[in-house]
Order: structure tokens, then sequence, then C-alpha cells
């Protein structure tokens, strides 16, 4: 089966990185709206819209389902996608419950926005740059660490660190620096095995990839970033 991983920029990649690993598909479609990019500052409306005509675009590829690899686009678009379109959809969806200590959820304003209400014990701290940064350096990182590492300072006392935001994997080092002894938690195996478990037959070890853009087509870089990935 093909699979369609839709994201706005680079942060899906980690979620295709997870299904090639998994074993999902004989072959994968990545669509990176940067046209749209970033998706973490749109009303839900737009999200929708967006997320509609995206999955419309990656069926007439002849994928057999869908994967968004954006946790905005999830908690926004997900159910009403999901009703729209006959392969099956999945969402990269945050999972705060499993901060059961003091814990701190990285997201983007509009996943906050879209989230059901989140435990008292659990800070929310919404970079709104952070997404933009990183798509536009990695793999360099030095902008992205002179951004985050302020941010992240006040909240140094965390026993657990969510990164909800698939864009925000590759700053999990940056993280690491400032909350070394705290457990840094994400979605995106949970999503690849929970893709694995439903689809009906085992992936290929060797699937065919095709990436489309709505953008700048960056098929180089991103082939050299998920290269690095699967690694």
């Amino acid at each position: 089966m093909k699979i369609g991983v839709l994201d706005s920029g680079i942060g899906g990649l980690n979620v295709l990185a997870a299904l090639i690993k998994h074993r999902c598909g004989d072959g994968y479609v990545y669509l990176s709206d940067g046209k749209n990019l970033p998706y973490g500052s749109k009303s839900g409306e737009e999200l929708k819209r967006i997320a509609l005509l995206n999955a419309r675009r990656l069926v007439k590829r002849g994928v057999g389902a869908i994967v968004f690899g954006c946790n905005t686009l999830s908690v926004a678009a997900l159910d009403h996608v999901r009703k729209k379109v006959v392969p099956p959809v999945f969402g990269l969806v945050p999972r705060p419950e499993l901060l059961s200590g003091k814990g701190l959820l990285l997201c983007t304003p509009g996943t906050a926005l879209f989230l059901p209400q989140i435990s008292g014990n659990v800070c929310v701290l919404t970079p709104s740059s952070l997404a933009v940064l990183i798509d536009g350096e990695y793999p360099k990182t030095q902008a992205t660490e002179n951004y985050l590492r302020p941010l992240l300072l006040p909240y140094r006392d965390a026993e657990e660190v969510y990164l909800g935001c698939s864009h925000y994997l590759f700053a999990k080092e940056v993280v690491k620096q400032v909350f070394p002894q705290a457990e840094i938690l994400d979605g995106v195996e949970h999503l690849a095995a929970l893709v694995s478990a439903v689809l009906p037959e085992e992936g290929s070890k060797n699937p065919s990839m095709e990436m489309i853009f709505t953008g700048e087509d960056q098929t180089e870089r991103y082939l050299a970033i998920l290269s690095s990935l699967l690694k």
C-alpha cells in the first residue's frame, strides 16, 4: 500500500522515517505544504480547508492511507477530513496525559488552542516562531538554540517534556541540554505503531518515494534529512 504523509515542512519527515522503520507501506508520497507554513498560527477553518485540499491531492496520487505528520493539523482537522475522504486518515495527536509528574508541553499556539483541557500539573509553552526557524535552518541549529533556550530556562525544573510539534523533534538536543534529567516524549513512534497495526499488510524494506511541494522544491534537502533519520 502507498501511504501519503502531509506536513507544512520538514517536521513530518520524523513521522515518515518512523513509518518506514515500521514497514507500514510499499511506497510513500510526502506532501510538504510550504506555501502554508506554519500551520500552527492558522484558524480552525483554515486548517480544515488546507487539510482537506491536501488530502485530496494525496488521494489523486493513489495513496491507500493518509498520515498527518503535524500535531496542529491533527487536533484541528483530523475528524473533518476523515468524513470527507475514503482512505483511512491517521493523525499525530499530542498526548499530554503521558506527563504524569511536573510536565512541560511544547507545542504551537494552534495546538494549544484546539487541545482539550490539560492537567494542572502541566505547563504549556507555545514558541510561535520555532517551527519556522527549524524549517528554515535545519540541519543548522544555532538560530533555533538562540531562540529556544531562553524560553525553556524558566521551566528547567520540569520532570518530563512533551514535544507536541513534529518540527520540534529537530530541536531535541537543545531541549536535552536544558532538561538533562527530564524524560523527553513525543507521539511519533506511537503513531507509526498504530498505523502498522491497523493497515492490513506489511510494507516493503525498500519502499518507493515521491516528494511533492506546494512551495519551493526541496527534494534533495528532504531526502538528505530523511536519510539521516533512517540511520
